[in-house]
């Protein structure tokens, strides 16, 4: 009987089978198509997904689409594929399957450069908060015109490079012309090294992005924030709700959404920037500055006549972008938006 049982099941199984991926392929269809649920018989609407206004926007999405496969999806699929392959200076490919990982691992200057990585990550997270109080403020504005001004002002650096600031700031802190070492030698008696002591370069480069507020961020989380039924507001003014109450109940839980698109922004650039430290970069502060990703930059570029290993490069810019995936994917799942 126990083998009958089975065998009546095997045999419903194979037979709901082919239901099963009819029913996956419906929805998948309806997806591409961008079509409510089409029941099996029902014609679909093909000039809703093949008509002149779609025509029109695929074209008007074209060029984006063309550049973004030549400079983002090839490039990032050679990559992958580079990761198992050694790589000479010719740019010929010899595939050696794991080998670039394991000189990845075993590499003492990336566990070194982990822990940088690990101190700008946390900050990074940390100093989100600055941009999400100035949101705050900023919406509690009374005056729109106000609030419009100030949005303008916040704007105003956008046009200027980063790349700037960043010189500027070195112009700032330079040892033998640096307004801030003259003024610290000044009260304190001594002159700081900011960009040459190990133990002042990290937090030298946190300083630089003072006051911490980035523009990009505000605009988004304003948008939250406008997107949200005035009846909120009124029920909570009726209520008595008070302003830091109000933060912490109303504000920060309903702009969770735009928190999480900021979020697994500053995941990624945590995790795989190099620029900033590379500009900051020099001898002095080698085992101070040194990141995974400044490490990959410099085991293609070096600075010395040591031959690059571009292999090792794809490999632990490989490795890094699936941290980076794993971790955006974690953020969707555990940081839930409110309704």
């Amino acid at each position: 009987m126990k083998k009958k049982a089975e065998g009546v099941k095997l045999h419903n199984s194979g037979r709901n089978l082919p239901a099963a991926l009819k029913k996956i392929g419906l929805k998948i269809r309806n997806y591409v198509l961008d079509t409510e649920e089409v029941l099996p018989g029902q014609k679909i609407r093909w000039k809703r997904v093949f008509g002149l206004s779609a025509l029109v926007a695929f074209l008007f999405a074209l060029p984006a689409i063309v550049t973004n496969i030549i400079f983002d999806w090839i490039p990032m699929f050679d990559g992958i594929i580079k990761a198992f392959c050694y790589v000479d200076s010719r740019g010929n490919s010899y595939f050696v399957g794991l080998q670039n990982f394991k000189n990845v691992f075993s590499d003492p200057i990336l566990y070194k450069s982990i822990g940088n990585m690990l101190f700008f990550f946390v900050f990074n997270l940390l100093l989100m908060f600055p941009t999400i109080i100035c949101t705050v403020v900023m919406f509690r504005m009374k005056s729109a015109k106000v609030q419009y001004v100030y949005r303008v002002l916040l704007c105003l650096p956008m046009v200027v490079p980063s790349l700037v600031f960043t010189l500027l700031w070195i112009f700032v802190f330079g040892y033998n012309f640096g307004v801030l070492t003259d003024l610290a030698e000044r009260l304190f008696g001594h002159r700081y090294n900011f960009l040459g002591d190990p133990k002042l370069i990290k937090w030298t480069i946190l300083f630089t992005g003072i006051p911490w507020v980035t523009s990009n961020n505000v605009l988004i989380y304003i948008g939250g924030l406008n997107g949200i039924s005035e009846s909120v507001w009124d029920a909570a003014k009726m209520d008595g709700v008070g302003p830091i109450r109000k933060f912490f109940s109303l504000e920060l839980p309903l702009i969770v959404g735009q928190f999480k698109l900021v979020l697994i922004g500053v995941l990624g650039a945590s995790i795989t920037s190099y620029s900033t430290q590379l500009l900051y970069y020099n001898a002095a502060v080698h085992d101070s500055i040194m990141t995974p990703g400044l490490l990959m930059y410099y085991k293609a570029f070096p600075l010395t006549t040591v031959p690059s290993d571009y292999g090792y490069s794809y490999a632990l810019g490989l490795i890094l972008f699936v941290v980076s995936l794993f971790l955006s994917l974690l953020t969707l799942k555990f940081v839930k938006s409110s309704d």
